[in-house]
């Protein structure tokens, strides 16, 4: 059978499956809008408390941008590194590495299950927000046409980045802590707090620097229209580059990791 067969296999068993589970997946998306609904109310408030606008943003900017920033954040989301660590201490993983799918397969299935089953209900609940808020897009057709390729190498960076946090639990009991530290720095550097353009100019130089924003933040301007085409390019390239350096991270950590798992006995 060809990858195309298996991954049709896959996606046929997932999708049986999520429909058993409906309820818990509208739930779980439901939580992941809570945080950026929360900011955009709280921004909405000091723009209103400042004349309409902070630093340039009025209300209508700040909702189009976190309305941005959660399609984004939820069609790249990944949850690998929090998952892993049960299935290297469960013995789950074992199993699978008899298999001759890379269990990373397995975890591109999931991941696009749950974003297919949930995206039509987060687009019903955007509008809404879009409405509510008065949404102002200055969206152009290139910025359209650019976001397609920024938000699947986001998705992939993101993907990548949570396998080499994961794969952490090859030498360690528990993974809170790392886990903790990516979510808070995704948090400051990803845009999540503010849109870039608002926060200090060493934050805003970190976050060009770090991976982070070109996970969330970097897709998000381009949706929004804020970026000009060469500027979108210039991202793009760099979100390139960030996940061929996150490849090859993962490359090295896993093959260093499936030694220490087998020398402990697995």
């Amino acid at each position: 059978m060809t990858l195309l067969g298996i991954y049709q296999a896959l996606l046929v068993a997932g999708f049986q499956q999520a429909a058993q589970y409906r309820v818990q997946a509208l739930l779980w998306m439901l939580f992941s809008i809570i945080r950026p609904i929360i900011f955009l109310a709280a921004w909405a408030a000091v723009a209103a408390t400042q004349g309409g606008s902070v630093g340039g943003f009025t209300i209508g900017d700040f909702t189009t941008y976190y309305v941005c920033l959660t399609l984004v954040a939820h069609l790249t989301m990944s949850w690998n590194s929090h998952e892993f660590e049960f299935e290297v201490r469960m013995g789950r993983l074992s199993p699978k590495l008899l298999r001759p799918l890379h269990p990373l397969h397995y975890a591109v299935v999931d991941n696009l299950i749950f974003k297919l089953t949930t995206i039509v209900p987060l687009s019903l609940v955007l509008l809404g927000v879009v409405l509510t808020f008065g949404a102002r897009f200055e969206t152009q057709p290139y910025h359209l046409i650019l976001f397609v390729p920024s938000v699947i190498l986001a998705a992939a960076l993101m993907f990548y980045v949570n396998w080499v946090i994961g794969t952490l639990a090859f030498w360690v009991t528990r993974m809170r802590t790392a886990n903790t530290l990516f979510m808070r720095a995704s948090f400051v550097f990803a845009g999540q707090i503010a849109p870039i353009a608002l926060v200090p100019g060493w934050l805003q130089a970190m976050s060009y620097a770090l991976p982070f924003w070109y996970m969330l933040g970097a897709p998000t301007e381009i949706l929004r229209g804020s970026t000009t085409f060469e500027g979108s390019l210039l991202i793009i390239a760099a979100q390139a580059v960030w996940l061929g350096l996150s490849w090859v991270a993962f490359k090295f950590a896993w093959r260093a990791g499936l030694r220490q798992y087998a020398a402990v006995g697995a």
